[in-house]
């Protein structure tokens, strides 16, 4: 099966330099990496997981890839 277009636009664009700090920013700016509270704040980061789904790699049939990628990453101390 093809892959779908906007799937392709998606990531010529998240794979470049200013693309990849754009959706770094977004990440972060959707409170990814933080425990969401209110639904206002699960919506916006639903909304992310549907940006990192069309890039055609936020998938469950990844998580081999996404684990292993997690445990390369350098461990950081939390207080």
């Amino acid at each position: 099966m093809a892959r779908n277009k906007t799937v392709d636009c998606y990531r010529t664009f998240f794979l470049t330099e200013p693309g990849r700090r754009v959706l770094a920013d977004l990440l972060l700016e959707a409170k990814f990496f933080e425990y969401t509270k209110t639904p206002e704040e699960q919506a916006v980061e639903n909304f992310v997981k549907t940006i990192l789904t069309k890039t055609g790699s936020y998938n469950v049939k990844n998580i081999d890839g996404y684990v292993l990628n997690l445990m390369g990453l350098p461990m950081i101390n939390i207080e």
